[in-house]
């Protein structure tokens, strides 16, 4: 695996700038080798439990639902509204 730290340190450097990132590049270039196992290996680094990151492959047949915006939006508001259920301590 070729380890693109370029691509991978300037993800990591903007990742908190409130922008939408947007990875494209033509077929095969290792965009999906980027974010699916580079930058998630990274999260689980930085003590980012497995749990929290959502992992969707949108070219996937089970997933293509989640390449509408508010279908994706809907899912994930409910898998983090969830968690918080689940987080949440009653007293």
């Amino acid at each position: 695996m070729i380890k693109r730290d370029y691509y991978l340190n300037r993800l990591i450097h903007n990742m908190w700038n409130g922008e939408i990132k947007v990875i494209t590049g033509i077929r095969r270039c290792g965009k999906s080798v980027l974010l699916f196992d580079l930058f998630y290996e990274y999260l689980l680094s930085q003590d980012i439990k497995e749990e929290q990151i959502i992992r969707l492959e949108l070219d996937q047949r089970k997933y293509y639902k989640y390449r509408n915006p508010i279908t994706l939006c809907d899912y994930v508001d409910s898998i983090v509204n969830s968690k918080k259920k689940q987080n949440s301590i009653c007293l």
